[in-house]
């Protein structure tokens, strides 16, 4: 797992920034390799970031139980809880769990379905159409969701130190 930067790679984040907002504008440049090494957003990796405690939580479950925790089932979502720390919380939201930490400027919604125990997603909304995903299944992947139906398009961190789930 690293903590990180965004590297070479699509770089989408529309609404995110000013900057960024005009790669939206033109979908040919936000996938264009100058761009992407170019003008990383440092705020969406500093948002991510806010969930790397949350990540190394779910990882540290998985390792032991074989299985993401389960929403569905109290004492796992205790033990969710209890590891993310004091200063957290995971509340149920429906069908997902809603996670707050003081150390985030917004909550992340938690989802696993029982059916596929070793998949699991975490996604915060960054304006009313971008959405950032991580999802747990083959070592942990991150992707952006423009909102616009398209397809998410992936984004790799970069490894500077132990901590973000990025594999």
């Amino acid at each position: 797992m690293a903590q990180g930067r965004l590297t070479a790679g699509p770089v989408i984040g529309c609404g995110v920034t000013r900057i960024l907002h005009l790669a939206c504008l033109l979908p040919g440049l936000s996938a264009s390799p100058a761009l992407a090494a170019g003008s990383v957003d440092p705020s969406l990796a500093a948002v991510a970031s806010e969930a790397r405690q949350t990540i190394e939580v779910i990882n540290w479950f998985y390792v032991r139980h074989r299985a993401c925790p389960q929403p569905s089932r109290p004492a796992e979502l205790a033990e969710l809880e209890g590891q993310l720390g004091d200063g957290f919380s995971a509340v149920v939201r429906d069908w997902f769990v809603e996670i707050r930490g003081i150390s985030m400027s917004g909550s992340w919604l938690y989802y696993t379905s029982p059916r596929y125990p070793d998949r699991c997603t975490l996604w915060r909304r960054l304006d009313k159409d971008v959405t950032l995903i991580w999802r747990r299944h083959n070592g942990g992947r991150w992707a952006i969701d423009r909102g616009d139906g398209s397809a998410e398009r992936p984004i790799k961190f970069a490894p500077l130190q132990a901590g973000m789930g990025d594999k």
